[in-house]
């Protein structure tokens, strides 16, 4: 097992050492790995693995391995995310058998950074997969541990020298019971012009899989959907402005104690007296809600910050969720301080519970429904559930970090000077009257929401298809 950090973990990323024997600028051909004889339970959650779309994920040197494979088109084309399929299904026959990606031609690219240095730097990893069912000469069966089947020269594989291609091979493994599977590989070499710090360029471009009217589509549509909500909310402000312009300028026509009647009921005038009043029901929660959301927006943005730098990159595997983490923990204290002044404002009492919600709610309710997912995916024996110790450590960040600092700044927040409104909030609450149709809260949020969801559903779906 390879070392690896508590992000990688927390995103179930397990990296195991493989069989494979590799060294620099050493080529391999057709080397033997194991063999395996397939039971019944076996063979059913393969070809199941294999309908599903399962994938293998290999790492070399840090850099993920990209899949090579052919196009609709019939052209070869290397795909840099997701890994490459543990095997395919024969959908053309009536019986949809599984086949299995038993050779793998691993392609390394090798630069040398300094023509006087005679050490030599990975730049490039990619994975060929094919299916072939091999077949040693002379019959033999190998047992998958004797000495033999390492030396044996197999028929199904090309002469000395020559690395495979799928123009050589025979015949596809197919997955059934009780058919012995050889696993066997080759390591291709090639030297390449690529510099080590700029390896990482080919995974964020794709090799330009995806065509560049998409993105300038992709950002046509945003412009677009940002003029049309920039257009309305203006036109909606000028007509309101109109109308109270136009109140103003009738009541210069009237008399003094007329004007004095007319002043206080029109106009903004009309809820001064009731912007800055506390909610009705639930206060505490509302100021939870706010300070849980500032140190959510805090988070997020310094995260973009440091990817943006690169203190954040795919080079660092588990760094994004380690950011998160931390910096979500180090600004317990600004979400405790921003709910304690403004439950303060709102002349709260009980700022031992509003401090004690703010740091537990939100993080909690998020810890716990992670833990019990993580129970499931451990019941189901699936490599993306978390170790138990980790999981320890992130519960004690959050009760010997996280939750100190909520009380630090809830106590700093107290301690302040309670927030002044520009305007003095009335005792008694203005009647609202009933919303005709077209103003109904449900219907707002329904069309407020709905074209933001429809820019953000057109860039994911653009950013899903280049990586499957």
């Amino acid at each position: 097992m390879a070392s690896e950090s508590l992000g990688e973990f927390l995103t179930g990323n397990k990296i195991q050492n493989s069989p494979f024997s590799i060294h620099m600028q050493t080529d391999v051909y057709c080397r033997p790995v194991c063999s395996v004889t397939l039971s019944k339970l076996q063979t059913r959650l393969l070809q199941k693995h294999i309908l599903y779309g399962y994938n293998n994920n290999w790492i070399v040197d840090n850099l993920n391995a990209a899949s090579i494979g052919v196009t609709l088109e019939g052209e070869s084309a290397r795909h840099y995310a997701g890994g490459f399929p543990i095997g395919f299904m024969d959908i053309a026959s009536d019986s949809k058998d599984a086949y299995i990606f038993n050779h793998v031609n691993i392609m390394l690219d090798y630069h040398n950074p300094a023509e006087d240095s005679e050490g030599f730097r990975v730049v490039g990893f990619a994975v060929e997969p094919m299916s072939v069912s091999h077949k040693y000469f002379g019959n033999f069966i190998w047992d998958g541990e004797s000495k033999e089947g390492f030396t044996n020269p197999l028929e199904t594989c090309p002469n000395s020298g020559t690395h495979m291609t799928k123009a050589e091979i025979r015949s596809n493994q197919k997955v059934e019971e009780g058919v012995d599977i050889l696993y066997t590989y080759d390591v291709i070499w090639n030297y390449s012009e690529v510099a080590w710090s700029s390896r990482w360029d080919i995974y964020l471009s794709e090799d330009d899989l995806v065509p560049p009217q998409v993105h300038w589509y992709s950002i046509t549509n945003s412009i677009l959907v940002v003029l049309f909500l920039s257009l309305l909310v203006v036109s909606i402000l000028v007509r309101n402005l109109r109308r109270d312009i136009a109140g103003y300028n009738a009541i210069a026509v009237l008399t003094d104690e007329e004007k004095e009647e007319e002043a206080d009921e029109i106009g903004w005038k009309l809820i001064h007296a009731d912007v800055f009043r506390p909610p009705s029901s639930n206060p505490m929660l509302y100021c939870v809600l706010v300070g849980s959301g500032v140190q959510l927006c805090i988070t997020f943005i310094l995260t973009i910050i440091l990817s943006a730098v690169g203190f954040v990159n795919p080079a660092r595997r588990g760094s994004l969720m380690i950011a998160l983490l931390l910096i979500y923990m180090l600004f317990g204290s600004l979400a405790g301080y921003v709910s304690s002044r403004l439950y303060k404002a709102f002349r709260g009492r009980s700022w031992q519970l509003c401090t004690i919600l703010t740091a537990t709610l939100f993080p909690g309710l998020c810890f716990f429904i992670f833990l019990f997912f993580n129970i499931v995916l451990f019941f189901f024996k699936s490599s993306g559930s978390a170790p138990f110790i980790d999981v320890l450590i992130v519960a004690a960040m959050w009760c010997c970090v996280s939750i100190p600092l909520v009380f630090i700044g809830a106590y700093m927040g107290f301690k302040t000077e309670t927030i002044t409104f520009p305007t003095v909030t009335s005792t008694i609450a203005r009647a609202i009257p009933e919303p005709d149709l077209m103003l109904n809260p449900n219907l707002s949020m329904t069309m407020a929401g709905l074209i933001p969801f429809a820019a953000a559903y057109v860039e994911l779906f653009f950013i899903m298809t280049s990586l499957w």
